[in-house]
């Protein structure tokens, strides 16, 4: 009985091993199967897309014989192998389907739309968890994932040439959590301090902990731009005009005047330039302007709810960029520290300040003078310069040939010296003034050149502006050229080594100067002059000086014109003019009360002729040239012009009155949409086009280094004199032929 006991377990388990094998080889069939269809389905895919599909059939087979070992137990094979040739045949149709919709796209676009019908297809079968946990360890890495992630943070060429619509760049709504998201168009500035639209492409939030407070700071990425600081960041003008319309930026020039107007040279005076509280005073000019009686139909578009919060901080922060950069600059705030820069020089001087020429004359013709003085009392032979060289590696001109080793090892030494520090440090330095660097010498002079091209500069600038550039180019070539040819002709070591160290004196010498305790210690004079160009790169004086283009640049029509009782006659003087500019000033109806209170003061100093309570309650003249300060005090006998004295002709403070308020404010039914809410899409047909740019939109693409890009074309430009030709001709456009 036990025998027959022993044999039956003997039997059912050698039955229980061959049903067991006989489904194990069901299984492996059924995955050879899968894998032979897929790789008959994805014959026309190229090599990547097999790669991701062939991983996600594997995983899924594998996932669908786990599945089918469960259910065996409780239902059977034959149940499992039906829902597994559903679950094939449904996989099969997904990707014939995607194989059909990507046939017509590209390599890029394939895997994008792939990847959307794989998460599709997860959702449907439960399985979206497993395909987000990318694990290293395990064959079934989702490589589609992947690629999405680096396609949204680092996009290729293939959206490279989208611009964005007029929808695109407008700001408005609640509150968020961070400032500015992916995708946003924005715009930036760059290295060479002029705004660009950009698209962000990352954003990357750093939180830092300082004891129990933790601070929060975010860094942007757009395209080859990385690591940019939020106050390089601006909403698009594009966008906010169309919100807000052109009244603000009318504002923005008021204020400009207003603000030079209320500054001062006068170290310990409470409004000193480097005391003067410049973010607080601009801060209580709006207030003014927006709750002014006139300005009721922009101040209820500014206070709309439709707007929210995201448009005033916007429009607030895009507006107030000037003279936020002017508070950075005096304080000497982020990269701004005049005092640590090698580069400026007296032309610097010169060509920020339009005065300093006694220094700078000087300087001038010693830099010139001295190396063509060293070029002529140096001995050489009169002999073609190529005979020179060749002759100097053969047959020398030097009398005791146990020298001529010693002078070979020198001259030789000197080169390798030129070619690994000089011809380097050179360079960098030519970069510095002709690209665009992240030196505070290359944004002042960025600046300082946008300038130049508007054409608002004074003669003095203009002249210090030209030999800035041409002693730090053209004139260290020539000089470094003039010593290698002495170098060569030299027949005494120490010449060679002497004459080196002159030419190196020389080279530094204009730099050298304003370092000197005697110029500008600490660099107020250059601070002030930056400050100065600042705003004169912000005001646009000849708009101001032409009531026709003023209308079209800020959307004044005529009968709004005719209404204040201004002309668009050319002749007539429009905001620049000194007579009314003159009694404006000493009327006390433009006054603000700190001003009248002044005004009083001063005029009783006068009557007594008290200097010092004059120097107190009236804004002095000061100039930087002494020879110039005098010949302006004592000859002329005025107190204006000089330092923060530029634009007492545009100080018409009636005219103001008449156009801070008349621009038109735009219908905020036309900008969002039937719902009241959102944006509205109408605004998505409105694109750029080269008869009505959008603002601030570069050429330079986005994939592209900007500062290197600005460098090339530059240089190209001076080594080809296609920007010589092009001065000259805007000059003779302009009718300024001293320029």
């Amino acid at each position: 009985m036990m025998q027959e006991t022993s044999e039956r377990e003997v039997i059912d388990n050698e039955e229980k091993v061959s049903n067991e094998e006989s489904r194990s080889s069901e299984k492996d069939s059924e995955t050879s199967e899968a894998r032979e269809s897929n790789e008959d389905g994805n014959s026309g895919l190229v090599d990547e897309e097999n790669l991701l599909v062939e991983s996600d059939e594997e995983s899924r087979a594998m996932e669908n014989a786990g599945e089918r070992d469960n259910e065996e137990n409780s239902a059977g094979v034959y149940n499992e192998e039906s829902r597994s040739s559903e679950r094939d045949s449904e996989t099969r149709e997904v990707r014939e389907s995607s194989q059909d919709r990507n046939s017509g796209l590209s390599d890029e676009e394939n895997l994008l739309v792939e990847s959307d019908e794989a998460s599709r297809a997860a959702e449907n079968t439960g399985e979206r968890d497993s395909m987000q946990t990318i694990a290293l360890t395990d064959r079934s890495v989702d490589l589609r994932l992947i690629a999405r992630e680096i396609q949204e943070d680092f996009p290729h060429d293939f959206y490279s040439e989208h611009l964005p619509t007029l929808k695109d760049l407008i700001h408005v709504g609640p509150k968020r959590d961070t400032r500015y998201e992916s995708r946003d168009w924005v715009e930036i500035r760059g290295p060479d301090m002029l705004w660009r639209l950009a698209q962000l492409t990352r954003v990357v939030k750093i939180e830092e902990n300082e004891g129990e407070n933790t601070e929060t700071t975010f860094r942007f990425d757009a395209r080859s731009q990385r690591d940019i600081l939020e106050k390089d960041i601006r909403a698009p003008e594009e966008g906010l005009r169309c919100v807000f319309g052109s009244r603000p930026w009318v504002w923005q020039q008021w204020a400009c005047l207003k603000l030079e107007n209320a500054l001062r040279f006068q170290d310990g005076h409470g409004h000193d330039f480097m005391l003067f509280d410049v973010k607080k005073y601009v801060a209580d000019l709006w207030d003014m302007w927006l709750n002014h009686p006139s300005n009721t139909e922009f101040k209820q578009i500014f206070q709309d709810d439709r707007v929210g919060d995201v448009g005033r901080s916007e429009l607030l922060d895009h507006i107030m960029k000037p003279f936020e950069l002017i508070d950075e600059m005096k304080n000497g705030e982020g990269d701004w520290d005049f005092s640590e820069d090698g580069d400026i020089s007296v032309y610097t001087y010169l060509s920020f300040l339009g005065s300093g020429w006694v220094v700078a004359s000087a300087i001038a013709g010693i830099q010139i003078a001295v190396p063509i003085l060293i070029l002529r009392t140096t001995t050489f032979r009169r002999s073609d310069f190529i005979n020179d060289i060749l002759d100097f590696f053969t047959v020398s001109n030097v009398e005791n040939l146990d020298d001529l080793d010693n002078i070979q090892g020198v001259v030789i030494a000197v080169l390798i010296l030129y070619l690994f520090r000089i011809i380097p440090e050179n360079f960098c330095s030519f970069f510095r003034v002709v690209g665009p660097s992240r030196s505070v010498y290359s944004r002042i002079r960025s600046f300082r050149e946008q300038v130049w091209l508007q054409q608002e500069d004074r003669v003095g600038q203009i002249i210090g502006y030209k030999a800035d550039t041409a002693m730090n180019t053209l004139y260290i070539v020539a000089v470094y050229a003039m010593n290698i040819y002495i170098i060569i002709n030299s027949d005494d070591a120490l010449d060679i080594i002497l004459n080196s160290l002159a030419f190196e004196f020389i080279l530094s010498l204009d730099e050298e100067v304003v370092t000197s305790s005697w110029y500008d210690p600490r660099r107020r004079w250059l601070i002030a002059g930056s400050i100065e160009v600042v705003l004169q790169y912000t005001l646009e004086l000849r708009l101001l000086k032409s009531a026709k283009t003023f209308c079209e640049k800020y959307d004044i029509t005529v009968d709004k014109m005719n209404q204040a009782k201004i002309k668009l006659d050319e002749t007539e003087n429009f905001i620049h003019d000194p007579e009314r500019a003159k009694k404006d000033t000493t009327d006390k109806k433009f006054m603000t009360a700190e001003e009248e209170k002044n005004f009083h003061f001063a005029n009783v100093a006068k009557q007594r002729n008290l200097q010092n309570a004059i120097a107190e309650f009236q804004k002095p003249a000061v100039y930087f040239d002494p020879a110039y300060y005098y010949f302006a005090t004592k000859i002329l006998r005025t107190r204006f012009g000089g330092m923060f004295n530029r634009y007492q002709s545009y100080r018409s403070w009636s005219r103001w009155e008449e156009i801070l308020f008349i621009s038109d404010v735009p219908e905020l039914s036309g900008v969002f949409g039937t719902d009241g809410v959102r944006v509205s899409d109408d605004l998505d047909l409105v694109k750029h086009t080269t008869e009505k740019p959008f603002a601030n939109i570069s050429s330079i693409s986005s994939e592209c280094n900007i500062g290197t890009t600005l460098f090339i074309r530059r240089g190209l430009e001076i080594l080809s004199l296609r920007y010589l030709v092009n001065e000259i001709k805007k000059s003779w456009s302009f009718k300024d032929h001293f320029r």
